[in-house]
């Protein structure tokens, strides 16, 4: 009699606060206090909530009252500080199945009992289910026992409860992990045909992934993953061949994928997409393996740059220059007739925009012979070169910037030499011919070229010592690899598009 407990869903206008305030004020019948339980207080209303504060400003010395709620926050400010605050977290996994385990040897052991015998995995499955509730684990339990069956296994735990088939996501997690996507889309139609649904079968796998990147991050951390002893092998076994960046990756595919089946006619579609891209997935590279590659690349232009400072100055051969021709026109016996004078270029390579490549310092020629005709000069007789050509050309490294920004500095590195034979000729090192010649890369900038000069022209990538240009030193790549660097930290870059540079990264 000196217990009340009340519904605030159903209780929540100020009649019924009102009438609580009188019953209250009566003293207890055979205790010293009197209970007042309120469940899901904050469902009173406004009005309900103003009228029982002058009770608790001033209770009656034998009156507590004890608020149950799921939203704290719903609650106004002038009734939490008026209480004390108890929050209840949910039991942990191992703890629950423990508990459900010590209820079978109890039941076992009371002669009016029922016999039943529960495996450690139904146990496990049967805790993961209630989410940290004991009350709903053995509510579970008791439906299962209810079935009537002495065996209590994960086979009937998944039958009565209509939990899917924890097979099925493994026979799908290995297909993913061992990157073959027509034995991944086999297993899952096979789980599909089962009666499992596709939202379920998403949600599972990613549950399935959540357990082997927790695994993989601390293989101590059973505690977090409600599983078999002999299911955490087998998650152990299944992950060790990747990386905890690619089982990241792994996980947001398959957590990404839930999204768009929900509105979705057909949401097994989305699914299947989004297993072929989990089967496909290629090994990603850290932040530190890329600054080491990068690092390397330095030192071995640096031990190029001294080796080609260091070697002397070696005169062109007596064979490749031009026997000039005497004053009397005849020509000197032996000596191969001279070949005509290259065509001068529209406009010389130091009028062209400035790279950071420096032309290196011509050498002079002994007295009395002409100046060598290189082959970098012959190669670049027949290019054209204006200054609309250098336009245009600025043109498409400000559009590739828009589009790739990695890819347009590597542009801004390199020199643009002209056109020849219908195409654009730009001299780079090795590394940056790499870059650009990357089937997306080149397919980007081949278009930006077509844009801006108006014309099919394709894009011819040449040495530095073709176009008569020096190496770099590694000085010059210093801003590249800080901009690198500044990429993979995240630090604020002028990116114009994010989304498309984010898409094709």
């Amino acid at each position: 009699l000196d217990v009340i407990e009340i519904d605030g869903a159903s209780n929540r206008g100020i009649d019924d606060v009102q009438a609580l305030r009188e019953k209250v004020r009566f003293s207890p019948t055979g205790g010293r206090h009197r209970v007042v339980i309120i469940d899901e207080i904050h469902q009173l209303s406004k009005d309900a909530f103003a009228a029982l504060l002058k009770t608790l400003e001033e209770p009656p010395p034998h009156l507590v009252f004890i608020f149950a709620t799921t939203d704290p926050q719903k609650l106004p400010d002038t009734i939490r500080s008026r209480c004390q605050r108890f929050d209840f977290a949910r039991v942990p996994l191992r703890k629950v199945a423990d508990r459900l385990l010590e209820i079978r040897k109890r039941e076992a052991a009371d002669p009016e009992g029922v016999r039943f015998d529960l495996s450690e995995g139904a146990a496990l499955l049967l805790a993961h289910k209630s989410e940290g509730s004991m009350r709903d684990a053995v509510s579970a339990l008791d439906q299962v026992v209810s079935s009537g069956e002495a065996a209590v296994s994960d086979e009937l735990v998944r039958r009565v409860l209509g939990i899917a088939d924890r097979e099925v996501f493994f026979g799908l997690g290995e297909a993913i992990l061992k990157r073959d996507p027509g034995a991944a889309l086999h297993a899952l139609h096979e789980g599909f045909a089962k009666g499992i649904d596709a939202r379920d079968l998403a949600d599972g796998l990613s549950e399935h992934i959540r357990h082997i990147l927790i695994l993989k991050v601390d293989p101590e951390g059973a505690d977090l993953v409600a599983l078999s002893s002999e299911d955490l092998a087998r998650l152990k076994a299944g992950g060790a061949t990747w990386s905890q960046d690619d089982l990241l990756r792994l996980l947001k595919l398959a957590s990404e994928a839930s999204w768009p089946m929900r509105d979705s006619p057909q949401p097994l579609i989305h699914l299947e997409a989004a297993i072929v891209q989990m089967a496909t997935l290629e090994p990603g590279e850290t932040l530190a393996e890329l600054l080491a590659r990068l690092e390397a690349l330095e030192q071995r232009l640096g031990g190029a740059a001294a080796a080609s400072a260091a070697a002397p100055t070696v005169s062109a051969p007596r064979s490749a220059v031009a026997t000039p021709v005497p004053a009397g026109g005849a020509a000197v016996a032996g000596a191969p007739a001279p070949k005509p004078p290259a065509p001068p270029r529209s406009a010389a390579p130091a009028a062209l925009p400035t790279r950071p490549f420096a032309t290196p310092a011509a050498t002079p020629a002994p007295a009395g012979d002409p100046a060598p005709a290189a082959p970098a000069r012959e190669a670049t007789a027949v290019l054209e070169c204006s200054p609309e050509s250098d336009a245009s050309w600025s043109e498409v490294v400000a559009a590739t910037n828009l589009r790739k920004r990695m890819l347009g500095a590597f542009l801004e590195e390199s020199r643009f030499i002209g056109i020849a034979q219908g195409k654009v000729v730009v001299a780079m090192d090795d590394l940056h011919r790499a870059v650009v010649e990357e089937k997306d890369n080149r397919a980007i900038v081949t278009a930006e070229i077509a844009r801006a000069f108006g014309a099919a022209f394709e894009l011819r990538c040449v040495p530095l010592a073709e176009a008569g240009l020096a190496p770099p030193s590694p000085t010059d790549y210093r801003p590249l690899v800080d901009q690198a660097i500044a990429w993979f930290q995240g630090d604020p870059i002028e990116r114009p598009t994010p989304k498309r540079e984010r898409t094709s990264g």
